[in-house]
């Protein structure tokens, strides 16, 4: 069974200049790659933009960090693929995941997430402010990752400044500075580890690409019950998810859910490798799918 390991350009193992985080897509093919062997799945690094989907039995979404960037396009490949191979995960579930508008509809089931303001038209930041009822706010883009196109923003400067559709706020949450966040992993629908995520000196962002860290984390009980509600919550199930919780006022609260290309740090979890190629041979029994 071939196995598209699905990429951007600039972290392939080919390419002679990689992005500076393109280490994690080579944690992921060296956890990945035997354990996937071992169960007669072929697993083939390959950039996105340059794959022939009908190539391969199953298309694991991975690395692919760059769809930000040509979000049409990424969403018409989706739809090729879909048509001649199995996707993963499932292009429903990308697609709702896409648009941070999901969270409105987490929340809405009554799950624990940071107050998220989104909005039609632009409205005067100081309301975005007054609604939210926080001092200081984080102005997100709507369709993003990374932490990139993020601003932090307080309240004294919010005159002549406005909320735009394209962006959402939601208050500062002090303990994402002081503490960090929790990614919880999870392969097959069951949680397999948890990594605890710090913001470098200064900052308030996690990711490596903004000077955050990243260490070994014995999750609780209560947050993985926590995690497993936004997995179950999840409009499909996904072979593969992270869910980031930052702690606030006794409980958790979701940062995201990222069910798109979540990094899966597996030099936390020697066996989630093993996890996920049996993953995909259950979806693969349960799901088939007609090739042309």
């Amino acid at each position: 069974m071939k196995v598209a390991f699905l990429a951007c350009a600039d972290v392939l193992t080919t390419t002679p200049k990689r992005r500076v985080d393109a280490y994690e897509h080579d944690r992921e093919l060296e956890a990945f790659t035997p354990a996937f062997a071992a169960r007669g799945l072929e697993l083939t690094e390959v950039d996105w933009r340059a794959c022939d989907p009908a190539a391969f039995d199953l298309i694991f979404l991975r690395t692919c960090w760059d769809y930000t960037d040509h979000e049409a396009e990424f969403l018409a490949f989706l739809d090729r693929a879909q048509a001649v191979s199995r996707v993963a995960n499932d292009p429903t579930l990308v697609r709702w995941n896409l648009s941070k508008l999901y969270l409105r509809e987490l929340a809405a089931k009554g799950l624990p997430v940071i107050p998220s303001l989104f909005t039609d038209t632009a409205i005067p930041l100081a309301e975005a402010f007054e609604r939210l009822g926080a001092d200081e706010l984080v102005l997100k883009p709507v369709v993003g990752s990374s932490g990139f196109g993020q601003a932090r923003t307080a309240l004294a400067d919010a005159r002549g400044q406005v909320l735009e559709p394209d962006r959402f706020a939601q208050p500062l949450i002090p303990e994402i500075s002081t503490w960090g966040e929790v990614s919880l992993i999870f392969a097959g629908g069951v949680y397999s580890h948890a990594v605890r995520k710090t913001a470098g000196a200064g900052d308030y962002r996690i990711h490596v690409m903004h000077g955050g860290a990243e260490h070994a984390h014995q999750a609780s009980a209560a947050e993985i019950a926590v995690g497993q509600a936004f997995i179950d919550a999840l409009p499909v199930q996904p072979l593969a998810a992270r869910v980031d919780l930052v702690p606030h006022g006794g409980g958790w609260l979701l940062m995201e859910v990222e069910a798109i290309e979540p990094h899966l740090f597996p030099q936390y979890a020697p066996d989630i490798g093993e996890r996920l190629a049996q993953a995909i041979l259950t979806l693969a029994t349960a799901s088939p799918t007609a090739r042309p």
